[in-house]
This record gives structure tokens, C-alpha cells and sequence, in this order.
């Protein structure tokens, strides 16, 4: 499959047509994200337009968009541009195209989950950062955070967090199941 059947594939998948952006602007103006991604969601829809898939599938982009649909919201035509960059990361990720980044934050998300059954931020960022070889990367935000109260250093657990642990765990194994090779019967 050449990379423009595979992107159209991936916006028949997304319900977009790239040909109803003409490029407005009010999507990226819009974007809580915006400022750290260099493919802004116009960018996203202008390389879609022009049949570019590896600049979509290469830039960090699809692995900051957090889905919050304010792109959408902004939209005169409702272009659903979270869900095509949803689209481009799985295609990144069968392609192997992965972040190291995005990578290692997924790891401690789950991990984080797994012993405490929600998000503590003190150790999904502290986590985060020494195992991305940045580790003083929000050094000057803490003192600020912790006096407000934004975080605490102890980790609160759910009641049922062993509970939450296993149904991650069985979500883990039918992914292993989902990408192990099939036997063919004939």
C-alpha cells in the first residue's frame, strides 16, 4: 500500500475529509498544545492535503495532542482533526515510528496506576523525568506547586487498587494476544 492509499485509509478510519480545512487557522488557535508541537492541528490538515503521511507520522505532534477537541469546537466545518492524529499514531506505532518520550511516559502512567490505582503526579513526573534523562526538568515548578497544594509528596491509594491492577494487566495480555502472529489454517 503506498503512503497516500494509507492516508486516505487513515481518514476514511477518522470520518475526515482533508478538503474541508481551508486552513482558517482557528483550530491551532485553540490548542492548549499548540505552543509545544511543531505540527500545529492546521499543519496536520495542510500535510493531509498535500498527501504528505511521513511528516505527519514523524512529527511530535501526534504524541501531544491530548484529545481535548477544542480544535473541533473551533471548527466552522468540524474537522476532526484529534481523531486522524489518533489515526497517524497508530500507523507510527506499526510502522515502529515511537518516541522514546511518549514511550516512557506511558510506561510510568500504567505503573503509576498499577500501585496506586490513580495518577500521583509527584511520582509520574519525578519517574518521568529521571528515566527520560531529564531530571531536573520541573525543578522550578515544584516548590510553587507543593505551596498551592497542586501536589503532595505522599501517594494516596484507591480502596480497590489491586482491583484496577489486574483488569490492566488482562488489558496488557489481550494486546500481546492482538499483535502475536496468527496462525493460517488451511
Amino acid at each position: 500500500m503506498t503512503d497516500q492509499e494509507t492516508l486516505q485509509e487513515l481518514m476514511d478510519k477518522a470520518d475526515v475529509r482533508q478538503y474541508d480545512c481551508y486552513q482558517c487557522g482557528k483550530c491551532s488557535g485553540g490548542c492548549p498544545m499548540a505552543d509545544a508541537m511543531d505540527l500545529k492541528p492546521r499543519g496536520v490538515m495542510r500535510c493531509a492535503q498535500v498527501g504528505s503521511l511521513n511528516r505527519i507520522l514523524n512529527s511530535n505532534t501526534i504524541w501531544l495532542c491530548t484529545g481535548c477537541y477544542a480544535c473541533v469546537d473551533r471548527c466552522p466545518h468540524d474537522v476532526n482533526v484529534p481523531a486522524l492524529i489518533e489515526e497517524a499514531r497508530y500507523e507510527a506505532a506499526r510502522r515502529g515510528i515511537w518516541r522514546r518520550d511518549s514511550e516512557v511516559l506511558n510506561k510510568v502512567f500504567v505503573a503509576n496506576l498499577k500501585m496506586f490505582g490513580r495518577n500521583h503526579e509527584m511520582v509520574l513526573a519525578g519517574l518521568y523525568n529521571v528515566l527520560a534523562l531529564k531530571p531536573a526538568q520541573d525543578a522550578q515548578s515544584v516548590p510553587h506547586m507543593m505551596s498551592k497544594k497542586l501536589i503532595g509528596i505522599r501517594p494516596h491509594s484507591i480502596k480497590e487498587n489491586g482491583e484496577l491492577a489486574k483488569l490492566i494487566e488482562r488489558a496488557e495480555s489481550w494486546d500481546k494476544l492482538a499483535s502475536a502472529p496468527q496462525e493460517v489454517k488451511k
